[in-house]
């Protein structure tokens, strides 16, 4: 109360005595000016008019002009709570929800008329304060997301009309006390995701008869969950997650007759589902994977209207019920690594949308089916290629057999389809190359066989394909847009007699473990941006033909492919050298070799040409000075008598077989 009387002071002293603004807008302004506001997100709230109501965030009674609501989200406003705004005698919603509000002190009683109060995602730390037990209107109470820490104080107990009480992900250590089952008034309380220390759940929320909304996950929570919690008939929504809970699930959980979502997962919880399940009417999502549960999964529970089960990781056995197939709802359905045996029921995917409805909405349709690491047995139900809904299809790990429906290979919604580790058999469905969001493929350790189709290679999204240990005996994706490097693991395609993957856009090394699939007979390459050298281990090979021309590819030809009958195979290629066409030295890198060719032949091209043109221009010169010379000897017409008259024996510069050698001037 004294700091708020030295709020009233400051601004009062502050104030120029000609404001026309009323005095809830002066305690605004003073609540502006408490608060840090680097993004101007109060710049509205400034003394030039007479009321605040029109100001951002500030709603007014329309009757009185007075404020009853503050409501300023994510506004970016730093500081301490400001406790002028307690001053607005009328307030009753105050949210400044994801700021950076540094602290809440006890006199936030003050705000006596606060019905909603939300300081939610801020940067409050310390204890949370007691005193807002002393707000007598207070219904909604969100502190989530801050740094409090410490027990929850004991006065909590004694709110009177709170109906939400949220303390999500604070450092709260405490243990959850069971004083709260005191407030009568509560619809939800939400507790998750703080450091409290190891406790049960206290029997006393079972107290809590109105409360619609119990979330306690991630709460160091021990020990059984209580009865008790069975008399909450209002309840919607129950999460217990990722706790230390043991035990079985109590029977009177199946008493919940107005629960939507049930979720347990990420416990020790033992035992078989409880009796009773089909009383849950309103049931439509049960998440209990993570746990220890065994026996069946109840008829009873798969005839619920359920859109989400989720059981994986248990150890449930026997058979999938066959009134799954009936939901009509259900859009995910996660039922891996258990023991569950048998055939998939005959109709399942019969409830899924078909490509009739492709372009409805798809809420409510079956979108997720993962049932990894059973012991299913059988052909994949035939609907379920019709469903067209589906995102992802996870069937790996079981004893599944027969062959794929031809309808579900081509699925356009598909990006997860996992096949590996069964019995599969027959070809890979030309209708692949409809399933255009395909992005993982796994098939590996079937028994597929025959070629794969050519569709496949028109998958753009596909990032990940494997279908190592199977029959198929034919690869032919060439003409398309592949990239990358070609896959390790393809030494397990042993019954492959052909892979063709020419003019693609396929890069680095050809693996030389090509060489080890003993059945090849047909291997084309070409017309990619492959480098380095030939691997010799093709040459173990029993090719009928063999193309690897226009890559990149360099170095000496292992000799078996230096042969005549390889002369068309390696076209394109200016860095290989040895046999065939490419009978040049190999003493350096294919690159060196074929620029020092291009050197030579320009030394042997170019420099004669030079001399040539030198030649000729210096003969065109002698040639020129020999015909002036010529004119003018022919001008003198001197006679051979009179030549040698003017020569003596100093101009001999020489003698020979035929005489003397004297040079004769010609100009």
């Amino acid at each position: 109360m004294l700091l708020l009387l030295f709020f009233l002071l400051l601004l009062l002293s502050a104030a120029p005595p000609a404001l026309s603004l009323n005095q809830e807008g002066l305690y605004l302004h003073g609540a502006k000016l408490s608060l840090s506001d680097p993004e101007s997100s109060l710049a509205a709230w400034d003394d030039s008019g007479d009321s605040p109501c029109g100001w951002a965030g500030v709603g007014c009674d329309p009757a009185s002009g007075s404020v009853t609501s503050v409501d300023l989200p994510s506004a970016n406003l730093a500081g301490p709570f400001p406790l002028l705004l307690c001053c607005l005698a009328n307030l009753t919603f105050l949210s400044l929800y994801n700021n950076s509000i540094t602290s809440l002190p006890s006199g936030v009683s003050a705000c006596r008329s606060l019905v909603h109060l939300d300081l939610a995602q801020n940067l409050l730390v310390g204890g949370l304060p007691a005193s807002l037990v002393d707000l007598p209107n207070l219904a909604y109470l969100d502190l989530s997301g801050n740094n409090f820490s410490g027990d929850i104080p004991a006065r909590f107990g004694r709110f009177q009309r709170l109906e939400v009480l949220s303390l999500v992900n604070n450092l709260l250590d405490g243990t959850i006390p069971g004083f709260l089952g005191n407030i009568s008034t509560l619809k939800m309380l939400n507790l998750s995701y703080n450091p409290f220390t190891p406790g049960q759940i206290p029997p006393e929320l079972g107290n809590l008869t109105n409360l619609e909304v119990l979330w306690l996950t991630e709460c160091s929570l021990t020990g059984e969950i209580p009865e008790s919690l069975g008399r909450l008939k209002r309840l919607t929504d129950l999460d217990l997650a990722i706790n230390y809970l043991e035990g079985t699930i109590p029977s009177s959980l199946t008493g919940l007759q107005s629960v939507i979502q049930i979720e347990l997962y990420n416990n020790s919880l033992t035992g078989e589902l409880p009796p009773g399940l089909s009383k849950l009417t309103a049931l439509r999502l049960l998440d209990a994977s993570m746990n220890r549960l065994s026996g069946t999964i109840p008829d009873e529970l798969t005839r619920l209207p359920l859109e989400s089960l989720n059981l994986y990781e248990n150890q449930f056995s026997g058979e999938l019920a066959a009134s799954i197939a009936d939901s009509p709802n259900l859009y995910e359905l996660r039922l891996f690594k258990n023991q569950l045996t048998g055939e998939l029921p005959k109709n399942f995917g019969q409830k899924c949308a078909t490509k009739i409805h492709r372009l409805c909405a798809l809420k409510g349709e079956l979108e997720e089916l993962w049932m990894i690491k059973n012991s299913f047995s059988g052909p994949i139900p035939e609907p379920l290629g019709g469903c067209w809904s589906l995102t992802q299809v996870r069937l790996g790990n079981n004893g599944l057999s027969g062959e794929v429906p031809s309808s579900l290979w081509g699925l356009p919604r598909v990006y997860l389809l996992e096949l590996a580790d069964n019995k599969f058999s027959g070809p890979i469905g030309e209708e692949i190359a409809s399933a255009s969001a395909l992005s993982v493929l796994s098939l590996s350790r079937n028994e597929f066989a025959g070629s794969l189709p050519r569709g496949i290679g028109t998958l753009v999204s596909l990032l990940d394909f494997s279908a190592s240990e199977n029959k198929l005996t034919g690869l032919d994706l060439h003409h398309n847009e592949l990239s990358g490097e070609l896959p390790s693991g393809i030494q397990q395609w042993k019954k492959l007699n052909e892979l063709n993957l020419a003019n693609n856009r396929l890069s680095g090394s050809i693996p030389g473990e090509i060489g080890s699939l003993s059945v090849l007979d047909h291997l084309d390459l070409s017309g990619n941006r492959f480098s380095g050298k030939v691997p010799v281990e093709l040459q173990n090979l029993k090719l009928d033909q063999l193309n690897l021309s226009y890559n990149k590819l360099s170095g000496t030809l292992p000799p078996m492919f230096t042969e005549q009958m390889y002369r068309n195979s390696f076209l394109g290629n200016p860095g290989l050298c040895g046999g065939g066409r490419m009978k040049g030295p190999c003493n350096g890198g294919g690159e060196e070799r074929s620029s020092g060719y291009v050197r030579l032949l320009r030394s042997i091209f170019v420099l004669p040409g030079l001399v040539l043109t030198v030649g000729v221009g210096w003969f065109y010169k002698k040639r020129k000075n020999f015909k002036n010379a010529k004119r003018a000897i022919d001008k003198s017409k001197w006679t051979e008598d009179e030549t040698l008259d003017r020569l003596d024996e100093d101009d001999v510069i020489g003698t020979g077989f035929s005489g003397n050698w004297i040079p004769v001037p010609f100009c």
